[in-house]
């Protein structure tokens, strides 16, 4: 394995619209924040929790997620509830955390339907009455307002804008969605599948839904922020799933000045990429495909073959990092038959993030006492599985790391260690 190499991302210059400070490259723990300061006093759901013991007894704290399990076009994060109740698991085996158990009541699914997702967010806060929501992993952030009314902590994967200017929610990977914080990461990633210097052109595929329009716009701002040219960058295949690939591909396959991109990073739904695979290969295109589709399920379908995806995290084959192997540990005793998937990764990362917030802020916890210790300069280290994050600076931006893995001969090989770059700030 070899880290992502700092000599492929352009560096940026002071008239350029982006400062960067401090070093481009390192280990999770060694990211630069590029000179981000944040104040703490403009996020919001800062108010009292109308009770503060909710969900917290003296042996025990209950803990409920939500995640798109079904969804209409069939991509679902079917996983995560199983990847969260192994790290819970492990933690009660282990004899709790400060005293108490977790009770963890599983994973409510919002179907990716908007009104869905409000009406479990308040099965949560009211009913439930959960301490903390955990994993949370939908496409829609109407979770978001009731999680701040009832000042609900939430840890999950920051797919969405709910995740961002909150004091109570906690992504693996941050806030993604702050136009005024790039990162220089993707370019990295990009132009680390090559052998050569030069920065390398790249096409960015998506789904017809909001979310995935704002996480294309701001891919393709952290790759141009990098040095990498973005040569298309849309959302046009339905969330219903790719059917007609003809206009698609001849987009694609011109994009680059009339000749196709070096790289298509395609961030949609297991079918539709497939589909797009598929179709771009039957019209000849020459280069490489990167998506994040890291899954063990993939190793038998030829169409994917040469395939690399991305992380933001360490997948569960790299058995040379401690925290990972862990991981692959727990899955193997207490749900053995559980693909370890990006979802279901997913899922345990989000849980260990909220174990470990748990186990630093005491035994004497309420609502409001864990949520003001964790924004007061709390670090969760990561030990290079998952990327550093500081709260409450992560609030307003994404961490700039990534792993890349590839599929190679029916079986998913570690390309790089999770290598981490820098914050870009906008001056």
């Amino acid at each position: 394995m070899h880290l992502l190499r700092t000599r492929r991302v352009a560096q940026l210059t002071d008239e350029s619209a982006w400062v960067k400070v401090g070093p481009t490259s390192g280990p999770s723990t060694g990211w630069s924040d590029g000179g981000l300061t944040v104040d703490a006093s403009t996020l919001k759901c800062t108010q009292p929790a109308a009770d503060p013991t909710r969900g917290v007894t003296d042996t025990e704290i209950t803990v409920e997620g939500l995640a798109y399990l079904t969804s209409p076009g069939g991509s679902t994060m079917q996983g995560a509830d199983v990847g969260a109740k192994v790290r819970f698991d492990a933690a009660n085996d282990a004899g709790g955390v400060n005293g108490r158990r977790i009770n963890f009541t599983g994973v409510l699914d919002d179907g990716q339907d908007s009104s869905r997702n409000i009406a479990q967010a308040k099965v949560i806060a009211t009913q439930t009455r959960a301490f903390a929501a955990v994993p949370v992993i939908t496409s829609q952030a109407g979770y978001a307002d009731t999680f701040c009314q009832e000042k609900v902590p939430f840890f999950g994967w920051g797919t969405n804008e709910g995740f961002c200017e909150t004091a109570v929610g906690f992504g693996i990977t941050g806030c993604q969605y702050n136009d005024g914080v790039l990162a220089n990461n993707l370019a990295g990633m990009v132009n680390s599948l090559f052998e050569d210097d030069r920065n390398h052109t790249l096409a960015l595929v998506g789904i017809d839904l909001d979310s995935s329009r704002a996480a294309l716009g701001n891919l393709k701002k952290y790759a141009e922020a990098g040095g990498v040219k973005v040569t298309y960058a849309e959302s046009p295949i339905p969330a219903s799933g790719l059917a007609d690939t003809t206009a698609l591909v001849q987009a694609v396959m011109s994009s680059n000045a009339g000749a196709p991109p070096d790289v298509v990073y395609f961030i949609t739904d297991f079918a539709s990429g497939q589909k797009l695979v598929q179709a771009l290969k039957a019209a000849g295109y020459p280069g490489k495909f990167l998506s994040p589709f890291y899954d063990p399920a993939l190793v038998g379908l030829k169409d994917f073959d040469g395939m690399y995806a991305t992380s933001s995290w360490l997948p569960g084959i790299d058995d040379t990092n401690v925290k990972a192997t862990k991981m692959v540990a727990d899955f193997k005793k207490y749900a053995p038959d559980q693909r370890i998937s990006i979802s279901a990764l997913a899922g345990y990362w989000s849980a260990d993030l909220f174990v470990d917030a748990l186990s630093a802020a005491g035994r004497d916890l309420t609502v409001d006492t864990f949520v003001d210790f964790l924004n007061k300069d709390w670090v969760h280290g990561g030990e290079g599985a998952v990327p550093e994050t500081r709260w409450p600076l992560n609030h307003f931006a994404t961490t700039p790391c990534s792993s890349i893995s590839q599929l190679k001969d029916g079986a998913w090989h570690p390309v790089t260690e999770l290598s981490c770059g820098s914050l870009l700030v906008r001056k």
